[in-house]
């Protein structure tokens, strides 16, 4: 996952986002007691909703007490206390996602980045060696879904469909795994943000995947040669995250979740709409966008 997925800050009332930030806040300091401090760098939007989630799934109402950011005392978090094993799942998820991403990262890099991501491979190497104990699941799903995603890719196809469904069906495994009820609900829901998600980060690496010759489906599909899009093809790719997103909204109904249900409900409507307008509007040539 790769920060798209946020709230829509003006639509929360403020105990929602005070409930939001703290999860972060929280997420923040779990990855540190249990993985050492630089794992608080691989801290993102996308683990805290996979969090807010797991949260929903077990049916564990978040309890806050006040506490203060290690980094700026002067600013005051709050910190749950009572979510340990949704912590351990989700912090396990962090370092494996973030160890797998490293090496395709490496892969698809210049010779000098390369030697630049190799230096964090050792690190990234012990935390999913003890992610990998406590987890085996989830170890199981990611690297299945990085061999999959590869094999995918390799293929050189134009099916939006296709390209997405590995990592789509990873994140239909991770909101799956822990679920009392609705299992197959959660799955989907999932697997709709998965597929978004995946969508979003190949509309939004155009430019960099056309200049270091990556494989990206949208250059395949339009056959590519330059960043900017038409019209008609930002029409395209719009109408099938707006379909995805609609479809997440949708089965995350069928969850039947109350737990957190707001948050995610605004970062399904809202907050992936607003990261989906940013991006496409940047992929606009500039005649167009005046």
């Amino acid at each position: 996952m790769f920060g798209y997925v946020k709230v829509q800050k003006g639509e929360l009332r403020v105990r929602e986002w005070e409930a939001y930030r703290g999860l972060y806040c929280s997420l923040c300091r779990a990855l540190s007691r249990r993985y050492g401090l630089p794992a608080r760098a691989i801290l993102s939007y996308d683990m805290t909703f996979l969090l807010a989630a797991r949260l929903a799934q077990t049916n564990v109402v978040p309890n806050f007490h006040p506490g203060r950011c290690p980094f700026n005392p002067a600013k005051r978090c709050s910190y749950c206390d009572n979510a340990e094993p949704a912590f351990d799942f989700v912090c396990a998820a962090a370092v494996l996602l973030f160890y797998y991403k490293l090496r395709d990262d490496i892969a698809d890099s210049t010779l000098f980045k390369r030697l630049m991501l190799y230096c964090l491979l050792p690190v990234a190497a012990v935390w999913r060696r003890k992610a990998k104990r406590l987890f085996p699941e989830i170890e199981a799903i990611v690297s299945q879904t990085m061999d999959a995603q590869t094999q995918t890719e390799q293929s050189g196809t134009d099916s939006t469909d296709r390209a997405a469904h590995a990592s789509a069906d990873a994140l239909g495994k991770l909101m799956q795994n822990g679920a009392q009820e609705n299992k197959q609900a959660y799955y989907r829901f999932g697997y709709c943000v998965g597929r978004w998600v995946y969508l979003i980060d190949a509309a939004d690496d155009l430019e960099k995947d056309l200049k270091h010759k990556n494989y990206n489906v949208f250059i395949n599909r339009f056959h590519l040669t330059e960043p900017t899009l038409s019209d008609e093809q930002i029409a395209q790719i719009t109408a099938a995250l707006e379909l995805t997103a609609a479809n997440a909204a949708e089965a995350l109904d069928e969850t039947k979740c109350t737990v957190l249900y707001p948050i995610l409900e605004n970062i399904v409507i809202g907050g992936m709409y607003d990261v989906m307008q940013q991006i496409m509007k940047g992929k606009q040539s500039d005649e167009r966008s005046l």
